[in-house]
């Protein structure tokens, strides 16, 4: 799955692959070399790594539960619309 995200100092949309343990430069934006959460870039690209793999996972199992014949639809717009929901409650309102 493709995680997207935008950078605050370039303003360039990457992958969050693009910052994780595997990149050139992990932390770091890949245009710019702008570095993310300078006070937590170990934890920051463990957190990459994991959701990742957690987002993976979520469309594996949900595609699997959709597959079914369960005699029920999944609402997969609203479904996203949690996600996104639960997900921006926990972020932290940006200064500006």
């Amino acid at each position: 799955m493709r995680l997207e995200a935008h950078c605050h100092t370039c303003g360039r949309t990457f992958l969050l692959s693009q910052i994780g343990p595997d990149a050139d430069a992990p932390g770091r934006c890949p245009f710019c070399g702008a570095r993310f959460a300078r006070h937590y870039t170990s934890v920051l690209v463990e957190t990459v790594a994991e959701v990742e793999v957690a987002a993976a996972n979520f469309v594996r199992v949900l595609g699997r539960l959709q597959g079914m014949e369960t005699g029920f639809d999944i609402d997969i717009e609203a479904a996203l619309r949690s996600v996104g929901d639960q997900v921006r409650s926990h972020a932290v309102p940006k200064a500006g």
